[in-house]
This record gives structure tokens, C-alpha cells and sequence, in this order.
């Protein structure tokens, strides 16, 4: 989870130097919730098209006291796949909003699923858009509204779109400055994070490895205590900032 920064940026100008002055991914990730909770955001929701690349939505607990908290949790990438919000948003140069494609898209059964129970989970509408960086390192980025409000002018779009871009470029900038071996990571404890990432448990991560739920148990421990964290959610958070989850993971299940 991150803590929110009352004083956070308030103009794109703020975010710039914000991003800019980011020293980790956790550091950009605080710039772009506090902008964002500008416009009464109060859901971010980021995934990266790389595959391998986690699913992560954090949302604020709407207490609005100092040090009010964004909570985060990794999102189900199998689902994702239906969602036809996250389809559009890559064909579109400008946000796309949630409800006009559950009003207005030619859907498949599963994708009317989908659509109906995150407009469900979500009925106070919200947008997805594209974000770009270098080598085609795209991701989709998810705001969600606190309440009910008219549609955003253009303006306002396009601030939400420049900021979305303006973190993912520094993010691109800072993974590609930062060593893999800065944390001391060993191949093993690099794959094992990746799947963490991925959203998969010490179980299923044992099985797919072909190695005891002990062994990853004492391996996740090291990862932990390697990049100085103290759970999944952070560490995906640091192995992203590192660089060290931008490689495609080949026969992902």
C-alpha cells in the first residue's frame, strides 16, 4: 500500500518534477496517485502489456485524513483477457470511458460478463487509456471516480493522459538506469519474483517450478529481506522499479 501525500502534485508542472525527482518505482507510483486524487480519482489501475508484467489496482480508502492510505491488490490477468475496455483502450488515442462500452460495444457473452460485473464493482463510472514507451513497453492505465459526476471536458482528459504518460515514461527511464544486481538477486529468486507478479501463490508457484512449498516459502523469505519489503505487493512494486520483471515470461499458465 502506499501513503497519500496530502501535498501531493497538483498541476502537470508538479508532476513532472515529482516523477523527475523519483528515485523508485514506489516514489513514482505516490506522484501519480496524488494527482490523480485531484480529480476525485480514487482507483488507478495499471497493466503492462508485457507478459509476465503485473496487474496491480490500488485504491484510496476515502477517509481523506492525513495519511489515508492507497490499498493495493494484484488484479486477475486470466479475466483481463476478457475485458474489452483494456481491447479499446489500445485502439484509442484518447480515453475511452467504462460505461460507453457497456452501452455502446459490440460484445461477445463473455465480454458482456465481464463489463457487467465491473460496472458492478465500479457504478460510479471511469475511463482506461493507453500509455507508450520505448521498444513498445504500452500499458493500460485504469482511473476509477470516487462519485458520480458529467463527463470530464477535454481539458481535463488530456491532463489525466499526459500525467498517465508522464509516470510511465519516468518509470521506462528509471528501470533502464537501475542494475539488476543491485539487489543481489539470484535466477532463481528473479523467476520466483516474477511469478509473485503474477499474482500466483507459493503453491502454485511450487508447482509450476516442479520444487516443495518449503523451498519457495524460504525463497520468497530472501527476496523479502534482499529488496527490503515485507510483502508481495511492495516487492512486484521494487522488482518493477529494478527492471527486473520487464522480461515476457514464455508458456505463462
Amino acid at each position: 500500500m502506499a501513503n497519500f501525500d496530502q501535498n501531493g502534485p497538483k498541476t502537470l508542472d508538479g508532476l513532472v518534477h515529482c516523477a523527475q525527482n523519483a528515485t523508485s518505482a514506489a516514489g513514482i507510483l505516490a506522484c501519480g496517485l496524488g494527482y490523480f486524487q485531484r480529480f476525485e480519482i480514487d482507483l488507478v489501475s495499471y497493466h503492462g502489456d508485457s507478459p509476465g508484467a503485473p496487474a496491480i489496482l490500488y485504491r484510496f480508502d476515502g477517509k481523506g485524513a492525513v495519511g489515508a492510505q492507497w490499498h493495493s491488490q494484484f488484479l486477475d490477468v486470466e479475466k483481463l483477457r476478457e475485458s474489452p475496455v483494456e481491447a479499446l483502450a489500445r485502439q484509442q488515442v484518447m480515453p475511452i470511458y467504462w460505461s460507453d462500452v457497456a452501452r455502446t460495444a459490440r460484445l461477445t457473452a463473455a465480454e458482456n460478463h465481464y463489463m457487467k460485473g465491473l460496472m458492478r464493482r465500479y457504478p460510479n463510472d471511469g475511463i482506461s487509456l493507453r500509455v507508450h514507451g520505448p521498444g513498445g513497453d504500452s500499458a493500460v492505465v485504469g482511473l476509477g471516480f470516487a462519485a458520480k459526476q458529467t463527463r470530464l471536458p477535454p481539458g481535463a482528459l488530456y491532463k489525466l493522459l499526459s500525467a498517465a504518460q508522464i509516470a510511465h515514461l519516468r518509470y521506462c527511464a528509471l528501470a533502464e538506469s537501475q542494475s539488476l544486481r543491485d539487489f543481489g538477486l539470484s535466477p532463481r529468486e528473479v523467476e520466483v519474483l516474477e511469478w509473485i507478479a503474477t499474482g500466483k501463490s507459493n503453491g502454485v508457484i511450487a508447482e509450476i517450478l516442479g520444487i516443495s512449498p518449503h523451498t519457495v516459502d524460504t525463497i520468497v523469505r530472501r527476496i523479502f529481506s534482499k529488496l527490503e519489503v515485507n510483502d508481495r505487493t511492495t516487492a512486484a512494486i521494487r522488482g518493477l522499479g529494478a527492471g527486473l520483471l520487464r522480461r515476457p515470461k514464455e508458456g505463462a499458465p
